[in-house]
């Protein structure tokens, strides 16, 4: 029963592989009696069932090269496969076109050098034949002909094509994969010199993404020729064919090649499956594995390619802290078993192997926190250097992206009296979401991470169907490793900064800590940015109205000048004062006129333009200046904040009131050349506009 069905199997296969071959068999018969010809042009049913039949195997028979991955024999077989059913589609084609001597005969050339220069050699020189055997078949029996002549001069032409393309196209890709080989091994010999270099003669000094990739290729470099060393000496030592270090990958399950020293040019190249063959016994069990008098042909030792030719085989299996690593196996030629004294010098070779190992982690180790020591130095220069606190929280996230690769990352503010969270800055994958940000309070992440005081998530884990990290309409997603931490001045969570990343543990213990001590120097730094940005408000602003003060509007002033005069532009100084500001302090007193001025700078703020200052100089005297404006600009503005002023009605303790105001204007070239002369022609107008009945609008000019 069980031969029925692996014969029933293999016909399956064999008919399901020669599909290709028997549907261009049909076609080239069909072309051969002439069914194919289209009479007069008219395409019959039979014409249009051929062509869509041919179609769907040729579409099927490319996908499945396409696809699947096969043997050389098997791609060949393919490529030929594909090659007959479009040599027998052309042919069904010319025949409709006038036969073998068509205008469109020359075409067959090019596909035969197509096929013979991008297919496998021997399915190219099998298309060449199949070729000329259906040429002779139509020439002779189709077409009629008798002369053999034409015929031998394209049989000669298809094969000389055919051939040529072969031999040109191989001549090339030999010369490609020679350059590239060279390319690569000029590479390789560079990047291991850089690396030897990197080592001996530079540290990682400067804290930038190149060191530690030259500091992982001068590590790799160096474990590469400690374990080689090693290998080599035992070798040498043992009069072995073939010394390898295999050891396990991430999974566990797998063994590949760490190192290898051999006089095998059969060399296998992994993964290799961890409990087969003879190497299971170490590598899976923690057992000494020796073999004798090993038969020839012996297909247990995987790492070669075919059956081995050694007599002799061990493996010791590789173990450090409890956990077993790989194995380490020598074998060799001779009919020679190994003996307790060889034995224990492979095993004191394994002890050897791990500590350079070792080393090399230890060592690594010292130059990361070396290259975050010189990170941190330099962040906390930046940081300290920066006075603003949009410069804080770009160096911040500059020195982070140092320390841990990350797809997006935040630094958010807390205000403790409102109790209101804020994106301040993010960056990456969704921050275009995330930047205006503001929320109160919550079971988020960041809200957790602020009131504890601690960063979350604790294994850096994170899942965006269970987690938050902000709020639920504007969570992170496609990130998988995440990391809040919160900056904290005098043990005072002032906000945090998070880091996301697509990869798995992409914020571990080996980063995490020098990511905290950034979090608290960006605290500091931020509070600082804070501080001085309190004390040049303090210094340019009017702490009753909000608006600049009289000597930041001065120099500005001063500054606007200078460029309204090189760029010749128009420049506007609007006054304005409350009239009978003084019966409104005397009748309601200082703290109701205090209102009614506070009140009258927010209005003056509310209606200015966006490049238009706005000063309050003293009492109840007011300066807006206009850039790039002539008197008819003012005076529209002007009289904006006149009637304003009228229609408000002021909420003061003493009750509602109502004031007005009256507001001078005068321009700059047109009624002054200068800051005094600027103020002086301002002045007079304002002046006019009070004695003239108050509550309305004059220039310089009127």
């Amino acid at each position: 029963m069980t031969t029925l069905v692996q014969a029933a199997l293999t016909l399956r296969r064999s008919a399901r592989g020669s599909f290709g071959y028997a549907t261009a068999l049909i076609v080239f018969v069909l072309s051969l009696f002439g069914i194919t010809r289209v009479p007069e042009k008219a395409l019959g049913l039979e014409h249009i069932l051929v062509l869509v039949g041919w179609l769907s195997v040729l579409v099927m028979r490319t996908t499945a090269r396409a696809r699947e991955s096969r043997s050389e024999r098997q791609t060949a077989w393919l490529d030929l496969e594909l090659g007959v059913l479009v040599l027998a589609g052309f042919h069904s084609v010319l025949q409709s076109l006038g036969g073998l001597r068509s205008d469109f005969y020359p075409l067959l050339y090019v596909l035969i050098a197509f096929f013979s220069s991008f297919a496998d050699r021997r399915a190219g020189r099998g298309l060449v034949l199949v070729a000329v055997g259906a040429e002779a078949a139509l020439y002779f029996l189709t077409e009629g002909h008798t002369d053999p002549r034409p015929f031998a001069l394209h049989a000669i032409f298809l094969t000389a094509f055919g051939l040529l393309s072969v031999i040109f196209t191989q001549a090339e890709i030999s010369r490609v994969r020679m350059q590239s080989k060279r390319a690569l091994t000029e590479e390789r010999e560079k990047v291991r010199h850089d690396a030897r270099m990197f080592r001996l003669v530079g540290a990682p000094t400067d804290g930038t993404a190149h060191d530690e990739e030259k500091l992982l290729r001068s590590s790799i470099e160096q474990v590469h020729h400690s374990l080689f060393y090693l290998l080599d000496l035992l070798k040498r030592t043992l009069g072995l064919h073939s010394a390898v270090l295999l050891l396990k990958d991430d999974s566990g399950e797998n063994l590949r090649i760490s190192e290898l020293v051999t006089d095998s040019d059969d060399i296998a190249e992994g993964l290799f499956r961890t409990g087969s063959g003879a190497v299971a016994g170490a590598a899976a069990r923690g057992a000494v594995v020796s073999l004798e008098h090993v038969k020839l042909g012996y297909g247990g030792i995987c790492y070669y390619r075919g059956p081995a030719v050694v007599r002799a085989f061990m493996a010791l299996p590789v173990e450090e802290d409890g956990h077993l690593r790989g194995a380490l196996c020598v074998d060799r030629l001779d009919d020679r078993p190994f003996t307790p004294a060889e034995e224990a010098i492979v095993h004191s070779t394994v002890g050897q192997l791990l500590r350079a190992m070792e080393n090399e982690r230890v060592f690594g180790q010292l130059e990361r926190s070396k290259r975050e020591h010189a990170i941190l130095h330099q962040a906390s220069q930046a940081l300290g250097a920066a006075l603003t606190e949009d410069a804080v929280l770009d160096a911040g996230l500059k020195a982070a992206s140092q320390i841990a690769s990350y797809d997006f990352a935040a630094i958010t503010q807390y205000d403790a009296e409102t109790r209101k969270h804020s994106v301040r800055r993010a960056v990456g994958e969704g921050a275009d979401v995330i930047s205006s940000l503001s929320f109160r309070d919550n079971t988020s992440l960041t809200a957790m991470a602020v009131k504890n005081r601690h960063y979350l998530p604790y294994r850096g884990d994170f899942d965006a169907e269970q987690q938050t990290v902000y709020t639920r309409n504007a969570n992170l997603r496609g990130m998988q490793s995440l990391l809040i931490l919160p900056l904290c001045v005098r043990d005072e969570a002032t906000g945090t900064m998070a880091l996301a990343a697509r990869t798995k543990d992409a914020f571990g213990s080996s980063v995490r800590p020098a990511l905290q001590v950034l979090a608290n120097q960006l605290a500091v730094a931020l509070s600082n940015a804070a501080s001085v940005r309190r004390l040049e408000e303090l210094a340019t602003t009017d702490g009753l109205t909000g608006c600049f003060n009289k000597r930041y509007f001065m120099e500005e002033l001063e500054r606007r000048l200078v460029a309204a005069d090189r760029f010749k532009r128009n420049l506007a100084l609007v006054i304005t004062d409350i009239d009978h500001f003084k019966a409104v302090n005397d009748t309601y007193g200082h703290a109701t006129g205090d209102v009614v001025i506070r009140e009258l700078g927010q209005i003056l703020l509310r209606l200015k333009r966006e490049t238009d200052l706005v000063a309050r100089f003293g009492g109840e005297e007011f300066c807006i200046l206009c850039e790039e404006t002539d008197a008819g600009g003012a005076v529209l503005l002007a009289e904006r904040v006149r009637e304003e002023v009228m229609n408000t009605v002021f909420q003061t303790e003493m009750g509602k009131l109502k004031v007005t105001c009256s507001l001078g204007v005068a321009t700059f070239p047109i009624d002054a050349k200068d800051k005094d002369a600027l103020f002086e022609a301002s002045d007079r107008a304002l002046y006019a506009a009070k004695h003239g009945g108050r509550n309305q609008v004059r220039t310089a000019r009127t």
